[in-house]
């Protein structure tokens, strides 16, 4: 999303633990257009660094006018030892990082009257997903806070857009072994996704054939949702 930020011309503030990887970033958007980038190395689970970053970055932006809370890991569920330990990171980051990072500038963009709060959540928070216990359980709180902050701050001039991506050929998705249904580019999806955090969309969803996807999925009967799903993740993860 960085990129299709950069091509209309946006200043750009990104965080992330790999500094190396940042100013690949960074010399990617700057190319692509964007005036000015700055950049932050932080773990975003070591809150006092994240907070700090997240001020020190509003700052030099002047007002951020859009947030996005797009740190995420994918964390299948594991059957020995290493279990919570991954579970427990998957949720630090997809859960606690995130809506630490909302919150905060949440209370920045109240104190301006304007904004826009993104979160990236997933189509797998719709419903308990085969093998991905704690990613849908992470997605699925962070889809029900979003929910609550737009109804929360729309009066208040704040916009905010949950963001819910299906199958995109990342290295998330590089383990599937199996046919994944309308997989789609991550140019694609980043274009999808920009396109409507700037109009202000309250839900996005790329692939676009996930919008019925997700619908279907949270109207399933529990017996259907069992057999469909445990046969299509199987099918999926190979």
């Amino acid at each position: 999303m960085a990129l299709q930020f950069a091509k209309r011309g946006f200043r750009l503030a990104l965080i992330a633990r790999r500094l190396e990887l940042l100013n690949e970033v960074k010399a990617l958007c700057l190319n692509a257009g964007s005036p000015e980038v700055f950049v932050e190395s932080v773990d975003v689970t070591d809150e006092e660094s994240f907070e700090k970053a997240l001020l020190s970055l509003d700052e030099k932006l002047g007002g951020a006018a859009i947030f996005i809370a797009n740190a995420g890991v994918l964390g299948r569920s594991q059957f020995d030892e290493s279990a919570w330990p991954k579970a427990r990171q998957t949720l630090l980051v997809n859960v606690m990082a995130a809506i630490h990072g909302l919150e905060v500038m949440k209370i920045r963009m109240l104190k301006r009257g304007q904004g826009t709060l993104v979160g990236v959540s997933s189509i797998a928070g719709a419903r308990g997903m085969p093998t991905a216990g704690a990613y849908s359980t992470s997605k699925a709180a962070l889809t029900t806070h979003l929910e609550t902050l737009r109804v929360d701050l729309k009066p208040k001039g704040i916009q905010v857009v949950t963001i819910a991506p299906g199958f995109i050929d990342t290295p998330m998705t590089k383990h599937n072994k199996g046919k994944m249904p309308f997989l789609t580019t991550p140019e694609k999806a980043a274009k999808v996704f920009v396109d409507g955090i700037i109009q202000k969309k309250a839900w996005v969803i790329a692939p676009r054939p996930f919008y019925l996807i997700y619908i279907i999925l949270q109207l399933l009967p529990r017996t259907l949702f069992d057999v469909i799903l445990g046969r299509a993740y199987k099918a999926i993860r190979g």
